[in-house]
């Protein structure tokens, strides 16, 4: 009878860096849409429980890329959407991956910053952003903990988070605004959600009309 390869691996201590490692993978999982709120947590759970590399390696088995691939938050490079920007009749429309802007403003035209797929070492992101003839949008993700303050002049402030638990590993977002004729607004989106509301009823009608009739 063969013997099972896997007894014959010596068994190897997971360390935090290990853990945090495999947390990070995870939340990326979150992110292309890969892994739901509920398996998170739990995956999540399980991995600052886990002893031993084999543990961790479990938890990101049906997930491309072995664990051992998988960098820490800090060791991200690429390129960084950092400092100011401004612009006069146009959008500023940002999904920043590493970094954020220091400042972002317009003039006839909409900010919108969508943060569901930043990956930071930051324990808090600080964003300041204002419109004159626009709106500013400020998109997170679902359990993201964020606030935003500023004020509006002929525009409202909304607040529009889903009351779900809070992603463990990630930052703070607070967004300090101002509207003049726009609103200022604070949103969370599940992964893979559009930004646009007009696309997401129409995605959900066609979800609705493929789905199959009623049994009589």
């Amino acid at each position: 009878m063969a013997e099972d390869p896997a007894a014959e691996r010596p068994v190897v201590r997971a360390s935090d860096a290990d853990r945090e490692a495999v947390v990070t993978r995870l939340q990326t999982a979150v992110g292309e849409g890969r892994l739901d709120l509920d398996e998170f947590t739990q995956r999540v759970d399980a991995a600052y429980a886990a002893t031993t590399t084999a543990e961790l390696e479990a938890l990101l088995g049906d997930l491309p890329g072995p664990a051992s691939d998988v960098p820490a938050v800090g060791e991200i490079v690429g390129e960084r959407t950092t400092g100011a920007i401004a612009t006069v009749f146009g959008d500023v429309k940002l999904t920043p991956v590493i970094g954020v802007p220091e400042r972002a403003s317009t003039v006839f035209g909409d900010v919108r910053i969508d943060l569901r797929g930043l990956r930071t070492a930051e324990q808090t992101v600080h964003l300041q952003l204002g419109t004159v003839f626009g709106d500013v949008d400020v998109i997170v993700s679902e359990g993201v903990a964020a606030e935003i303050e500023g004020w509006t002049v002929f525009g409202d402030r909304k607040t529009e988070l889903a009351p779900v638990p809070r992603l463990a590993g990630t930052p703070r977002v607070l967004v300090r605004g101002w509207t003049v004729f726009g609103d200022l607004r604070l949103r969370s989106l599940a992964p893979g959600e559009s930004p646009s509301r007009w696309r997401a009823v129409m995605d959900r009608l066609a979800a609705r009309r493929d789905q199959p009739p009623p049994q009589a």
